[in-house]
């Protein structure tokens, strides 16, 4: 019997001097369904996907501050992911 195994876990990460939330889910092509939110309460849900070595936002209308710190965003996940 084959049984799906389901990896999810949080991420504090500072960005622009606030600790935010990103909550990552694996997926079974091994890349990560990815949400955060603003301090709005807006949630931004985007995919992380490995490409070349490097994790890229995959995502649409997601705001500057997430775009910038995708660098940010891409190291925390490559040293806990």
């Amino acid at each position: 019997m084959i049984t799906a195994t389901n990896i999810a876990f949080t991420l504090l990460i500072k960005i622009k001097g606030r600790q935010r939330e990103f909550n990552f889910r694996k997926r079974s092509d091994a890349n990560y369904d990815t949400d955060t939110n603003d301090e709005l309460g807006n949630r931004y849900i985007f995919r992380m996907e490995k490409a070349e070595g490097t994790w890229k936002i995959n995502g649409r209308a997601l705001p500057e501050w997430l775009l910038e710190n995708e660098a940010l965003i891409s190291e925390a996940l490559e040293k806990n992911g």
